[in-house]
């Protein structure tokens, strides 16, 4: 697969930090459309509350420069109708705090014209790095958020420069996340003995596309994984490579069908992977902790 390397800073991953609406998961996610994705479910399942009041969310984004975001979305019913269009809800949020930074900071009077023009600056590069992240949305509301070739199964043990996906460090937070976005644009269809359990309705085109997000994934974190546990882990590549395997044989030729054996592959196929990465790493020792980062607080 062809690489391109890009040096610009990225989002490493969003975390929602508390809300007042209850269906809101309380997790980190590993891309802004990707937190987006999950904030469109839960407010579409509990809607905010009427007349005008709204649900206060609070969440912090940070870059693979270290650079990090801390703010509160406080979301009204109004905004599940402008929020799509926007790209969703944080981003609508952030892109509303960037303007505001850019053009009104030199005129409050809450900062010194020091701070004002940190504030300033701080809104420009804001909205530079909305730009450069995927969107969720109706504009923007496709299944690749990663250009992850969707077309054709790829071999397993394929890696990409350009393709950056990862499990790691919560394999059950990453395919959670990533079934979250399908059941986001595609409908739920209930799980057979799943206990009120529903999966995305996925077509085969989706599906295709989530096994390679997650053999690019696998593939990425296995040198790590190796490291962190001291041993091979071929158990956790067979595994895949069977699922692999079944959906090769079980994917159609329509592209827009459903995928022929769609709950198993989210409940069972998916979710059994994940565990045996966290089963690998169970008992693997500490994890070192991250270098600290440096933290910029805006409104």
């Amino acid at each position: 697969m062809s690489a391109t390397v890009i040096n610009e800073p990225r989002v490493a991953r969003v975390r929602i930090l508390w809300s007042e609406n209850g269906a809101v998961p309380v997790r980190s996610f590993q891309s802004l459309a990707g937190a987006d994705a999950a904030l469109d479910t839960a407010f579409q399942k509990e809607p905010p509350p009427e007349g005008g009041a709204y649900d206060k969310t609070a969440f912090e984004v940070v870059w693979t420069d270290g650079e990090r975001h801390e703010g509160r979305a406080d979301v009204r019913r109004i905004d599940l109708h402008t929020a799509p269009e926007a790209g969703g809800i944080l981003r609508q949020h952030l892109n509303y705090v960037g303007r505001w930074l850019r053009d009104r900071s030199s005129t409050s009077a809450m900062w010194t014209p020091e701070e004002a023009a940190e504030r300033k600056a701080w809104g420009e590069e804001l909205l530079r790095r909305l730009d450069r992240e995927p969107t969720f949305g109706k504009i923007g509301r496709a299944r690749n958020l990663d250009h992850i070739p969707e077309d054709q199964l790829l071999p397993l043990g394929a890696t990409s420069d350009q393709v950056d996906v990862s499990l790691l460090p919560d394999p059950a937070a990453a395919v959670a996340e990533l079934e979250a976005h399908f059941a986001a644009i595609r409908p739920p269809v209930p799980v057979w003995m799943g206990h009120g359990r529903t999966v995305p309705r996925a077509t085969n085109e989706d599906v295709t596309y989530a096994a390679n997000w997650l053999s690019l994934a696998l593939a990425h974190d296995m040198p790590r994984l190796r490291a962190q546990t001291g041993r091979p882990q071929g158990a956790v590549w067979d595994r895949w490579a069977k699922t692999v395997e079944h959906v090769r044989r079980h994917l159609g030729t329509d592209p827009d069908a459903t995928y022929r054996d769609n709950q198993r592959f989210w409940s069972d196929q998916v979710p059994h992977m994940a565990h045996k990465i966290e089963s690998a790493l169970h008992g693997a020792g500490p994890r070192n902790s991250a270098a600290p980062e440096r933290r910029r607080r805006t409104a």
